[in-house]
Parts: C-alpha cells; sequence; structure tokens
C-alpha cells in the first residue's frame, strides 16, 4: 500500500510541474531529419509506471450458445410418416396452391396424387387446415372398381366351347376378361385406367385414415399441449371431439410414445340413422436418427352394411348383410426411396376376429368359410406392392387381387415405367396363383374364365399394354397398335370361323353391329406371348424390365 500511494505521489507531482501549451510557454519544434539544429537535451528518464493491477480472475467457462431449434420439417418427419401414401402411379390430381381459409386453392394443373395427398397431410400436421374443413367419413366408404374398358358384361351366341345349344348363347360377367378396349371413356390406357380404378378404394381409405391420425399432432400442438415423453401416453379424445365432425363421435384418440416407436390409436363411432357402426384407426412408426429413414405400419377397420346407402361393401359370398373392410400398409423408407405392401379385404359381419397377422397386416390365410370361418375374408382381397422413388414416383409396381374367396387364381398387374420422366412404359395383366399363395408374378392368362366350357388352365400368355403420357389431356395414351390385347373368349383364345359363333368385339351390348363381329371370319388372339419359348412368362416379363417388387414383410408365398 506505501508502494502504491509513494508512485501516486511522484506521478501528481510531474503532472504539476509540467509545461502547458499556452502562446507563453510554446514546445519546443520537432526537427526534420536534415535539421543543422542541435538536438536538445533530453528529457530525464521517466519514472516507472506503477505495477498494474493484476488481471482478475477469469470467469468460468461461459454458457454455450443454445442449440438452433431443429427444423420444424425435421421434428414432424420424426414422430410421422410425412411421405406415406398409397395412391396408383397414374392416378392424378389438380394441383394444390397454397392455402386459403383452411381450404387448398386448386388450379387446372394436374400433379401425381400421391404428392397432392402428403401436401395435404403435410398442411394438417403444420395446423395449415383442420380436420374439421377436411373430414370425410365416406372417404373410408370407398371402394375399388373395374374400369368400362375392363371385363365389361359381353354378349355372345354359338359359343364354340358350350356342351348344349341351350348354354351356346348368353352374357358373360364383368370383371372377367381383362383389357377388352384398348381405352377407357376417359381417354387412358385401359390398364392406366384399370390400375386407378382398383386402387381408388385404398387410397381414399389410406387419404383419410392419415389425415385422421395426423389431426391428433395438429390438435395437441394447438392446444399447447407437447407430444408425450418416452413412456407416456397423451389423450386428445376432447379435442378431436371439439373439432364437431358431423354423425361422428370419437371414444379414443391418444399418442403413445415408448423408447423406440410412435403409437397412435384412434376408436370413432359413424351414426347412420339409428345405426352406429365402429372404424378404428392405428399405426406403429418406427423413426430412425435420420428423418428420412423410417418404417412401420397402418391398420384400420371399417364396419358397413349391405342394403345402408353409402357404407355398402359389394359382394356375393358373405351369408350375412354386415360386412367388415379391413386395411394395411407396411412401409420402409430410405432416404427417397419408398417401399410398401397395402392389403385389403372384406371380412363377413362385424366384431370380426383375427383380422390382422402376426406382422401386423390383414391376414390372407383368415379365408371365410360358412362353417369353418364365419367371420373370415369373403369379398374382394388385394394386395399393392410398391418400390419407387419419392421425387419421381418412378419404379416397380404389382397388384393383385381376388374377387372371392373360392376362386383358384389370383389377378395380377404388373406395371413398369422407361425412365424417372414416367412419361411412358408398359403394363402386363394375366392370372397367378391363389391370393394367399401370390408372389405378385404372372403365371399366364384364361381365355375362358367363366363362358361355357370354361377352362382355367393357364396359357403362356399375358395382355401388354403400351402407354404414353399426354401433357396437354394430362392421360395416358393406350392405342389398338400399342398393345397385345385382343383374344376370343374360348379355351383356345382363337375362334377358327368355320361355326356360328358371334361376341360383342366393341361391347356396344349389340351383337353383329360391326364388321367384324362376323361368325364366318376367324378370330386369332394376338395376345402377348415370350419370344424366347424356354422362359416362362415371369422370367420373359423380367426380361423386358418389369421387375416385381420385394416388399416389407414379403408376398404371401414367402410367408
Amino acid at each position: 500500500m506505501k508502494k502504491l500511494l509513494l508512485c501516486f505521489l511522484v506521478s501528481w507531482l510531474c503532472v504539476a510541474c509540467s509545461s502547458d501549451d499556452t502562446p507563453n510557454n510554446e514546445q519546443p519544434q520537432v526537427p526534420s531529419d536534415n535539421s543543422d539544429i542541435p538536438d536538445p537535451t533530453p528529457d530525464p528518464e521517466p519514472d516507472p509506471d506503477p505495477e498494474p493491477e493484476p488481471d482478475p480472475e477469469p470467469d468460468p467457462d461461459p454458457e454455450p450458445d443454445p442449440e438452433p431449434d431443429p427444423d420444424p420439417d425435421t421434428q414432424v418427419a420424426m414422430v410421422f410418416p410425412t411421405q406415406l401414401m398409397t395412391t396408383s402411379p397414374f392416378s392424378r390430381r389438380q394441383e394444390n396452391q397454397g392455402l386459403a381459409s383452411g381450404s387448398l386453392t386448386e388450379t387446372t394443373a394436374t400433379v401425381p396424387s400421391y404428392f397432392s395427398a402428403t401436401e395435404l397431410i403435410d398442411a394438417i400436421l403444420k395446423g395449415d387446415t383442420s380436420i374439421s374443413d377436411t373430414f370425410d367419413v365416406n372417404a373410408f366408404y370407398v371402394t375399388g372398381h373395374n374400369a368400362s374398358c375392363f371385363g365389361p358384361v359381353v354378349m355372345y351366341s354359338g359359343h364354340p366351347d358350350a356342351s348344349s345349344p341351350s348354354s351356346a348363347s348368353g352374357s358373360l360377367p364383368s370383371g372377367d376378361l381383362g383389357l377388352w378396349l384398348a381405352s377407357d371413356s376417359s381417354g387412358d390406357a385401359c390398364a392406366v385406367a384399370q390400375t386407378n380404378a382398383l386402387l381408388e378404394g385404398v387410397e381414399s381409405q389410406t387419404t383419410m385414415s392419415l389425415m385422421t391420425l395426423a389431426s391428433m399432432v395438429a390438435a395437441a400442438t394447438a392446444d399447447g399441449s407437447s407430444l408425450p415423453e418416452v413412456g407416456s401416453t397423451l389423450d386428445v379424445t376432447g379435442l378431436m371431439n371439439d373439432a364437431g365432425v358431423t354423425d361422428v363421435t370419437f371414444s379414443n384418440a391418444s399418442i403413445e410414445q415408448t423408447a423406440t416407436q410412435w403409437l397412435y390409436q384412434i376408436e370413432l363411432s359413424y351414426q347412420v340413422g339409428s345405426d352406429v357402426y365402429a372404424i378404428t384407426l392405428d399405426m406403429t412408426h418406427v423413426p430412425s436418427s435420420d428423418s428420412e429413414q423410417y418404417e412401420g405400419y397402418l391398420r384400420y377397420t371399417v364396419e358397413g352394411e349391405v342394403g345402408v346407402s353409402g357404407i355398402e361393401f359389394p359382394g356375393m359370398n358373405c351369408s350375412q348383410n354386415e360386412r367388415t373392410l379391413a386395411g394395411s400398409i407396411a412401409y420402409q423408407r430410405d432416404g427417397d426411396n419408398m417401399v410398401l405392401q397395402s392389403r385389403s379385404g372384406t371380412l363377413c359381419g362385424h366384431g370380426v376376429a383375427n383380422v390382422f397377422n402376426s406382422n401386423n397386416i390383414v391376414d390372407v390365410d383368415n379365408i371365410y368359410d360358412a362353417v369353418s370361418n364365419p367371420d373370415g375374408w369373403s369379398e374382394n382381397f388385394s394386395i399393392y406392392g410398391a418400390d419407387f422413388d419419392l421425387t419421381t414416383l418412378a419404379g416397380d409396381y404389382a397388384h393383385v387381387w381376388q374377387a372371392g374367396a373360392g376362386d383358384g387364381n389370383s389377378r395380377v398387374f404388373n406395371i413398369g415405367f422407361n425412365d424417372a420422366s414416367l412419361d411412358n412404359g408398359e403394363s402386363h395383366f394375366g392370372y397367378g396363383a391363389s391370393i394367399d399363395n401370390t408372389d405378385g408374378t404372372i403365371s399366364g392368362f384364361i381365355c375362358n374364365w367363366a363362358g361355357p366350357g370354361a377352362d382355367h388352365t393357364l396359357v403362356s400368355k399375358t395382355q401388354r399394354q403400351f402407354f404414353e403420357f399426354d401433357s396437354t389431356l394430362s392421360i395416358y395414351l393406350g392405342t389398338d397398335h400399342r398393345a397385345n390385347i385382343e383374344y376370343a373368349p374360348t379355351v383356345s383364345c382363337d375362334y377358327d370361323g368355320l361355326g356360328t359363333f358371334l361376341f360383342d368385339i366393341d361391347a356396344s351390348g349389340v351383337l353383329g353391329d360391326i364388321a367384324l363381329e362376323d361368325s364366318t371370319l376367324a378370330f386369332t388372339n394376338d395376345l402377348w406371348t415370350p419370344t424366347d419359348s424356354t422362359m416362362t412368362v415371369p422370367e420373359a416379363i423380367a426380361a423386358r424390365g418389369l421387375s416385381v417388387p420385394v416388399i416389407p414383410l414379403g408376398w404371401p408365398a414367402e410367408e
């Protein structure tokens, strides 16, 4: 302390004795380097500077800057499969252009339905549109069907396979003749139109299921609720009922997080008149540390009834009017690649059991039998497999379906595109093993499925159609010269012109109204046949670049 006071006193004296810069006491000018003026007397050595105060101890390491909030899209992708959907690769909708008052506005431009649907799911997750604006319970009751060009009712007379004159005339039932006309009434190639028609129900049900599940996330966020931590469940039943959906009551709506999964469950009832029909949805989503790598499955059941307008699931096998539609989607995403398996079937009755197998997909082996298994699937079972690029939808597709539990063969489409633009490609239609044993391949063709003298022996042929997208018309064109689809509905697929056989080639409902409908003219099929006779039909199709997709949990033949 004494040393510091002494230094302070010396410094004060030096300041007090220093000269100022007034005119009466001017400071000497600093000479230039060439000046002859002698250097002034040097100043005495200055006193040493006082010792500086020691620096204070540094603060402990400061808190690091907080991590920036993660990207909202990435956050959502960690809890919900944002890019999941099931649609036909050909299906197109008007392009969504932003949001206005909670609704999507549209233009006349079209985009693949896959993109339009996932955009809508994303809008719900972000809270840009609400479940009250978009929920439509009728979407669960949309069913697949046949395009007008596929398997129309075809009249015939003088059928050469008939065992007696009494059975030689009649009509062939709908759905059994395959690609009968080159184009549908929409202008689309028949293979394209039929794929769209078959998947219309699954697309509608999947879209509404995912929209409804996504709305739970949005409802919780809008309410200020945090999504559940690991080991806990968030009940949003009240919030879902607050949306005020007409004729629908939610009895359970919950989100649960486990150590590795996100679990979503919804149970709702739909009132039609004085009756109530149950709909259930559940999804198990398994994310990873990468928001673009995940897997999981979605399941749903929908009760309906034949004879009640708007909620019918058709079919002639079930002995009851009450039916239950069951659906499932198993999915795997890795970057831009999505692989999925969609299953759908109509079961006999309500309160059905054994709907899903141990892999949590609709059980294809749960086959209806009026005595031994009265609540099994009885009508319209289908399996859709797809392996495709999420940015373009280019990939491999196969759709297998069977109209009833008693059929011995499934019907199969194998579809392939020539490049990522989806501008063109080809489709093959034919028959395969029964759906409970299908591997997604076409085994051959059957030309007389349900006519007189019907024979289900497969011939080594398929119906092949080339398709090409017309951007002006927004349709996939298909013409006669680009297709191998014509045949006579006989066991041999041909007619020799030596009898009295007529059949409705143009499906007009009138026999003999065009020149080709002449019993004296021979009719030779132009079905596609492998050029290499050593190849099976599946091998020959694969050689053309159409691969049956490898799907999550495998085809039934692999179970």
